[in-house]
């Protein structure tokens, strides 16, 4: 499963019982096996979240010479290996613009409010 938030955001999560790490592996990191390392988080689940540039990328997860495909990602398309790679959108995102903080007058120490007579 791949999830993509409002801030372009990527989470990578892989649901499988090995012991053998797992990687991401992508045309993002030019298909790199050992380029980008999950975290398992449970016994039989991996997580990895990164931030890439809006597009369409194709991924697969990798682990212990085995290749899979997340079939609940953006898609899949067929490789050039008769395989299915997982396809990734990443949508072009505002940036987040934080609000200005409000700025609060203070009176000095020992100053009098004026009363009006």
């Amino acid at each position: 499963m791949v999830h993509v938030d409002e801030t372009g955001k990527v989470t990578f999560v892989f649901w499988h019982g090995t012991e053998s790490p797992v990687f991401v592996v992508g045309d993002f990191c030019h298909w790199q096996k050992d380029h980008l390392p999950m975290r398992r988080v449970s016994e039989r689940e991996w997580t990895l979240m990164l931030r890439l540039p809006p597009g369409t990328y194709e991924f697969r997860y990798y682990s212990n010479g085995e290749w899979y495909t997340d079939f609940a990602a953006f898609g899949v398309t067929r490789n050039s290996f008769h395989d299915f790679n997982s396809v990734l959108r990443v949508p072009k995102v505002q940036p987040v613009v934080p609000e200005r903080p409000q700025v609060r007058m203070r009176r000095p120490v020992g100053e009098r409010l004026a009363v009006p007579a």
